[in-house]
């Protein structure tokens, strides 16, 4: 009677377990129904005149599906109701898995030796058979020990967002043999846990941390890097899915053979989404680069003559910037024309060293836009503005640098006068002489005063009289 009851009972229970609406506990449906069954068996061999052995099995088969039965429940009562919604520990399916093996290789033992059944004879006859089912599963265990370390490491939860072999995907499940990913295309890889092991993965997480996402785009060489990265910057902070701290990050990547090419960091909480941002930031960066004039070029094959352009550097514009100058400012055009054409304009980026302290130098430089920082000892010391001059020191004595001169935090746009060309000016027009004597007196005080504060006696006019009378003797002249 008791074998008729566990047959119904179980029976009864396992279309009930089937039917209801929570996923986990239809995993007790199996042994539900192998219970349901071994009671059925041993039923019958009870009842009806057969041999006895055959009563015996069934017994032994009866016990290890209930315990099969009761260790599926314990185990699903510990892991997702005490540890999952008691504890908030959500423990992965492959620990599980593993867990509940040895639990029931370790039950299955202790039942098989209550019920008298002698099972050291048994692992030690499976000896060869385990060792050629070891060899012939090589591989599969190399994956479940793989997937166990991983488990273990717990660096690719459920959920988490992973770049392998530049596939983006999300983790759905750690299983026995594989890792299930799911990319943004809707597929789903299966990637042995042994390759996962050996493979170099990119751990783009949850979106708990900001990842950079490079774009690469050219422009033509004809564009300034500063005006560039100016459109690049605007269209970057507009971006969809990019975060304005960290600030996206322009920088020049390479001169290649048609295009400079730049490299914008795009900061993002949502790496995984990064064929989007790329999409988004390209198709402004083509309306903006057009709007402001810049060309995006591409390898051409056609053979055309390029349109003359105005060069930057011109005598015209070298004359007016000379003009602007206060030390230049009453010369005539004739002056300032023959100055300008023994002159250079130069560009500097932020931070770029114009001249270097120490170094042998006699050229004389004027600022035409931006602002120069002059340094010593590394230590800012003095800035030089639009239509200010530098340089004049080593101008007089011939002597090297006393102070490194570099550009300011914008481009820095100088002219470099020539030496004799200057000094040929100054022969012309000693009322020159005067101007830049009272302009190294006050550099020299300007340096003397960062050291001394009783650098003030240095104005005197006896300083400015003894300069001018140096450098009318440096150009040949009489002094007045």
């Amino acid at each position: 009677m008791l074998d008729a009851f566990l047959a119904v009972f179980t029976l009864i229970l396992a279309v009930t377990v089937r039917a209801a609406h929570l996923v986990k506990i239809r995993s007790l449906t199996l042994p539900l129904v192998l219970t349901s069954l071994a009671a059925i068996a041993h039923l019958l061999t009870t009842t009806l005149p057969i041999d006895q052995q055959w009563e015996q099995w069934t017994t032994v088969v009866l016990v290890l599906t209930a315990g099969f039965l009761v260790a599926r429940a314990i185990l699903l009562l510990v892991f997702e109701w005490v540890l999952g919604r008691r504890m908030g520990v959500v423990v992965p399916r492959l620990v599980q898995d593993v867990a509940a093996l040895i639990f029931y290789v370790t039950l299955a033992a202790v039942l098989l030796r209550n019920l008298g059944v002698e099972i050291t004879g048994l692992i030690a006859t499976s000896a060869v058979i385990t060792v050629v089912i070891g060899l012939a599963l090589q591989q599969t265990l190399g994956n479940l020990f793989a997937g166990m370390v991983l488990a273990w490491e717990q660096r690719l939860p459920t959920g988490a967002w992973i770049e392998l072999e530049n596939q983006i995907g999300h983790i759905q499940e750690t299983g026995w043999r594989s890792l299930v990913v799911r990319t943004r295309l809707g597929k789903r890889i299966l990637v042995p846990n042994s390759d996962v092991a050996a493979a170099r993965i990119s751990l783009l997480g949850q979106g708990e941390f900001p990842v950079a996402v490079p774009v690469r785009l050219g422009v033509a060489y004809g564009v300034p890097p500063d005006a560039a990265k100016v459109v690049f910057q605007k269209v970057a902070v507009d971006t969809s899915h990019v975060l304005a701290d960290p600030r996206p990050q322009i920088l020049t990547a390479e001169f290649a053979d048609s295009a400079v090419v730049y490299e914008c960091r795009l900061w993002t909480e949502k790496p995984w989404l990064r064929d989007d941002i790329t999409d988004d930031f390209l198709t402004q960066a083509h309306a903006a680069l057009n709007r402001a004039g810049m060309e995006i070029p591409f390898p051409q094959r056609t053979l055309h003559r390029a349109v003359r352009r105005e060069a930057s550097d011109s005598l015209e514009r070298r004359t007016l910037a000379l003009a602007a100058g206060r030390l230049f400012a009453d010369l005539s055009d004739e002056a300032l024309a023959a100055l300008a054409s023994h002159s250079r304009l130069l560009r500097f980026a932020p931070g770029e060293t114009v001249v270097r302290e120490g170094e042998a130098s006699s050229a004389l430089f004027l600022v035409v836009s931006g602002a120069a920082s002059v340094h010593r000892d590394r230590h800012e010391i003095s800035k030089i503005f639009a239509g200010e001059v530098f340089g004049e020191m080593a101008f007089l004595t011939g002597s090297p640098r006393t102070a490194t001169v570099s550009a300011g935090t914008k481009f820095l746009e100088v002219v470099q006068i020539d030496t004799a060309a200057l000094r040929n000016l100054l022969a012309n027009h000693p009322e020159m002489a005067d101007k830049l004597a009272q302009r190294m007196a006050e550099r020299r005080v300007d340096g003397e005063t960062a050291r001394d504060e009783t650098g003030a006696i240095f104005r005197s006019a006896g300083l400015v009289a003894q300069l001018r009378h140096h450098l009318l003797r440096l150009v040949g002249g009489a002094p007045r």
